[in-house]
């Protein structure tokens, strides 16, 4: 995935960067289809501000977190995104089978039921 890096009130940190990379690119493999990331990291009063937006072909994805060391707060906003992407790929490999959708799981129901039905009536 190809990232951006963006600071505001820091000082650019080429070992935030290595690590932020890396957790990154752990949870990417989670993506279906390749995306553009953006890394935004700022200072407010005592907090740091980690931003990360993925944007890909089909969904845009958003976290931030706000911790009093930045590295754990780059830590939050990644799992953060892992929900989102698990989430996503969850419901992109699903959606086309017929047992998981609604009409899939009534007719489920129904041969259940009507199986019982059949079944105690001969017992």
């Amino acid at each position: 995935m190809k990232t951006n890096y963006t600071f505001k009130h820091l000082d650019h940190s080429e070992s935030l960067l290595n690590y932020t990379n890396e957790r990154i690119e752990e949870v990417g493999k989670f993506l279906l289809k390749e995306g553009y990331g953006s890394v935004y990291f700022s200072k407010q009063k005592n907090e740091f501000c980690v931003e990360i937006s993925v944007n890909t072909i089909h969904k845009y994805f958003k976290a931030s977190a706000y911790n009093a060391d930045i590295y754990l707060a780059v830590d939050e906003v990644v799992a953060k995104l892992e929900k989102q992407f698990l989430k996503n790929r969850k419901l992109m490999q699903d959606h086309k089978k017929f047992e998981l959708s609604k009409e899939g799981q009534m007719e489920h129901l129904n041969e259940r039921l009507e199986y019982h039905i059949r079944y105690r009536k001969a017992a």
